[in-house]
């Protein structure tokens, strides 16, 4: 396998120049595009269910990267993202440490557990990205020192959190337990939402017709608290990694949720997704039921992780048996028509 020969450099600093660009869309200058991503110029023979693969196969065959290029770049910072940049910027790296890199890229978007290792390096690149946002403004103000508008503080963050990344890879790949500090707040809660989980505290029902998991939380249980994460009542990981379905139906008290995973957003190689279906009529549905005047949305189907869900913080005056009815119901008669979003149909931009 060919040794690294990229240098990161931020998107926002391209300016057109020549560059491979990795989990996610090519831009101007963007001369190969290594991504996951539903519409992206990836050569098919490179496909694989995360980015990071994808770099890893180009890696390994001649003539996927581009001669004469010798920089790379994300316009946006994730588990995945991070992974496929230092691959391809990080010397050594893909040799070393190639597929369990690429396993942590899968627990980063799909929130799948099969090893510790990977788990915890996937845990520590997010803590990395959080990170970032608590960066001082003047770190992500320009030379002339003028403020940055909101497009410019993402990017900031972003390229604060891919250096970062880059920087402690090889030594988080070599040791993913020495990195502690970053990631044991989540390992925690992960690990919480494991035990209530196997303890039946947190109830999964399967619907494989639906391609549906139905999470029911005892939201009153004292071990439910600890083994919550990024708004939602349970770790996503600890399901994700229980179940094979692609639509979660979280039930936590009066507080309900149908969300897409997204692996039905991106391009899988290793399964086919059921296209995703348009849930806005479900939403006025369940809107209509409701006796409090609560209202409910609709992300949409080409949401990353689109779901449906209770506008603002209020509870819900539905039945929970009967939402799981209706849910069932409409997903039968919404699978039989067309669909609202299918990756591997999304056009390829000329050029």
């Amino acid at each position: 396998m060919a040794p690294a020969r990229f240098t990161y450099v931020p998107a926002e600093e391209l300016a057109g120049r020549p560059h491979v660009m990795v989990d996610g869309m090519p831009r101007p200058g963007t001369v190969c595009t290594l991504s996951h991503w539903p519409g992206t110029p990836t050569a098919h023979e490179l496909w694989d269910d995360v980015s990071a693969g994808i770099v890893l196969r180009a890696l390994s065959r001649p003539g996927f990267l581009p001669d004469g290029v010798d920089v790379a770049s994300i316009d946006h910072y994730d588990e995945d993202g991070a992974i496929a940049l230092g691959l391809l910027c990080v010397e050594g790296l893909a040799t070393a440490h190639g597929p369990m890199l690429v396993e942590a890229a899968r627990v980063g978007d799909f929130g799948v557990v099969e090893d510790r290792g990977p788990a915890l390096v996937a845990f520590a690149l997010a803590a990395l990205g959080r990170g970032a946002d608590d960066a001082p403004e003047s770190e992500s103000e320009g030379a002339s020192g003028g403020s940055q508008g909101p497009d410019d503080d993402v990017m900031g963050r972003c390229a604060r959190s891919a250096t970062a990344a880059l920087s402690t890879m090889a030594a988080l790949a070599d040791d993913p337990v020495r990195f502690e500090e970053l990631w044991g707040d989540e390992a925690r809660a992960f690990d919480a939402a494991v035990r209530v989980i196997d303890d039946g505290v947190v109830v999964l029902e399967e619907h494989p017709r639906h391609d549906l998991a139905v999470v029911r939380v005892d939201v009153a249980h004292s071990a439910v608290a600890p083994a919550a994460w990024d708004g939602a009542p349970i770790h996503r990981a600890a399901v994700h990694s229980s179940t094979t379905r692609l639509r979660i139906l979280t039930i936590a008290g009066a507080r309900f949720e149908l969300r897409y995973r997204y692996e039905s957003w991106v391009r899988m190689t290793s399964r086919r997704p059921r296209p995703r279906v348009d849930l806005g009529p479900l939403a006025a549905e369940l809107t209509k039921a409701e006796q409090n005047g609560a209202r409910w949305v609709f992300d949409g189907a080409s949401a990353l992780t689109g779901a449906l869900h209770l506008a603002g913080d209020g509870p819900s005056t539905l039945d929970p048996d009967r939402l799981v009815e209706t849910v069932c119901e409409r997903l039968e008669a919404l699978d039989a028509g067309p669909a609202a979003w299918d990756p591997y149909t999304v056009p390829v931009p000329p050029g």
